[in-house]
């Protein structure tokens, strides 16, 4: 998939997504700029598959909450 194609599907998921699904990507946008590091073919290729799958709702997410509990229990 060319980058034009994969840069147009996420402008129109972006603009239907939930509040929590954009902070993670603005994170990780945040993330990348200041570190000074773009990420690779695979790691792009990998976000793309999580993309598609949470898009399907085949993918369990948490919330904050949910994962602190989780880490300290």
């Amino acid at each position: 998939m060319s980058a034009t194609t994969i840069r147009k599907e996420l402008q129109e998921y972006m603009g239907k997504a939930d509040d929590r699904f954009i902070q993670l990507v603005y994170g990780m946008m945040q993330a990348d700029k200041s570190s000074g590091f773009l990420l690779s073919e695979a790691e792009r290729e990998e976000l793309d598959k999580r993309i598609a799958r949470h898009k399907k709702g085949e993918s369990k997410s948490y919330s904050w909450d949910e994962v602190k509990t989780r880490l300290q229990g």
